[in-house]
C-alpha cells in the first residue's frame, strides 16, 4: 500500500514552480503568434512568447495585444516557453475550430464558416460577400405590395360592376375604368424597400 501512495504522489508532483511575470509589450508578430515583451521588475526581455499554448496547432483561441499595453507571462522555472496569460488591450482576438474561424478587432467582426460568412463593422453587416445586395425592409415592401394589390382590386371591382351595353363599343367600360386609368402606379425602385445597411 505504501508503494501506491508513493506512486500517487509522484504523478502528483509539479514538474517545476510557476512563474509569472507582469510585462510590457515591445512588439507582436502575428504570423509566429509570439510576442517581445520587457518585465516590469527590469529584467531582460522575454523574446517570442507565445500567445497560444501550441504554436504549431492551426486552431486555437488567442489575443493579439496592442504594443505597450502590460501582458501577464506564465512560465515553468525549469526554463520551458513563456506563454501570455492575459493582456491589458487587445488588438485582435482570434478564434479557429475546423473550418470555423472568428477575428474581432477595431475595424469589427469577420466569421468565416465552411460554406458561410459575417463581416459586421461600423457601416453594415454583409453576409457571404453581399452579392445579393440590401436585405428586404419588410414593412416597406409590404406597403408596395399593398399598394398595387389594392389596384387590382380596384380594376376587378369595376370589371365585375360593368355591364355591357349592346352596340355601345365598349363605351360603358371605358368611362368605368377612367378614373381608375388615370392614375398611375409609380415604379418601383430598389432603394424603396432595400436595407443596405445589412447585405447578403
Amino acid at each position: 500500500m505504501a508503494d501506491l501512495r508513493n506512486i500517487i504522489r509522484e504523478l502528483a508532483k509539479t514538474d517545476g514552480e510557476t512563474v509569472a511575470l507582469v510585462c510590457t509589450v515591445d512588439a507582436v508578430d502575428e504570423k509566429a503568434r509570439t510576442i517581445d515583451c520587457t518585465p516590469l521588475n527590469e529584467g531582460a526581455p522575454l523574446l517570442g512568447v507565445n500567445l497560444q499554448a501550441n504554436q504549431g496547432a492551426n486552431y486555437g483561441f488567442w489575443l493579439y495585444p496592442e504594443v505597450g499595453s502590460f501582458v501577464i507571462v506564465g512560465f515553468v522555472a525549469d526554463g520551458a516557453a513563456g506563454v501570455v496569460l492575459s493582456t491589458e488591450k487587445i488588438k485582435q482576438a482570434e478564434v479557429v475550430i475546423g473550418d470555423t474561424s472568428a477575428v474581432m478587432d477595431a475595424d469589427g467582426c469577420r466569421i468565416k464558416t465552411a460554406n458561410m460568412s459575417a463581416n459586421i463593422n461600423a457601416d453594415n453587416i454583409i453576409f457571404n460577400g453581399g452579392k445579393l445586395n440590401g436585405l428586404v425592409k419588410i414593412d416597406d415592401l409590404t406597403k408596395r405590395l399593398n399598394t398595387i394589390e389594392n389596384e387590382i382590386n380596384k380594376l376587378k371591382g369595376i370589371m365585375a360592376g360593368w355591364v355591357p351595353v349592346a352596340q355601345d363599343g365598349g363605351a360603358a367600360l371605358k368611362t368605368a375604368a377612367a378614373d381608375w386609368s388615370a392614375d398611375t402606379l409609380l415604379l418601383t425602385k430598389r432603394s424603396d424597400y432595400e436595407n443596405e445597411k445589412i447585405k447578403q
